[in-house]
């Protein structure tokens, strides 16, 4: 029985994997005796483990046909996401995450532009801000380091 929730449940099994896998490079990183650059990752990861093993204990009787669903979106998305990755060395967080959201936000049926802009500009200064200055993790730079120009936050 246990091994048909988990063939039912592919999906779920991935996540968990997946989760594992960060968990294991997240608990490598330096910590400093603080929250340091892998507490983030662990939470996430670990909230992602106790969703999948939710959602393959609990039995509910929904099927869903995979051929009703188009997976074009979901790899184009993927093909956006993997560009973004092999080019945050060159582009930055701050830059890359800023060219990323539009095409992203855009692909998904977003079209306001006042949203988009908006979105694509402060969410990754503020995600910068999070990370660089509450979580001290210290994000990639690009060839021309443009998150040196925020100013600091009087914290």
């Amino acid at each position: 029985m246990a091994l048909t929730k988990l063939k039912s449940n592919p999906l779920s099994v991935i996540f968990i994997l997946v989760s594992v896998v960060v968990i294991a490079y997240a608990t490598r990183f330096p910590d400093g005796g603080e929250l340091g650059p892998g507490f983030f990752p662990i939470l996430v990861s670990a909230a992602i483990i106790v969703f999948a093993v939710a959602d393959i204990v609990v039995d509910d009787d929904t099927e869903l046909e995979i051929s009703d669903f188009s997976m074009v979106p979901a790899a184009v998305m993927f093909g956006f996401l993997t560009a973004y990755l092999l080019l945050m060395p060159y582009t930055g967080f701050l830059v890359g995450t800023m060219l990323f959201l539009p095409v992203g936000l855009y692909y998904s049926n977003i079209r306001s532009k006042l949203m988009i802009t908006v979105i694509s500009i402060g969410l990754p200064i503020v995600l910068f801000y999070i990370f660089s200055d509450l979580f001290m993790v210290r994000l990639p730079e690009a060839i021309i380091p443009v998150s040196r120009l925020l100013p600091p936050l009087p914290l």
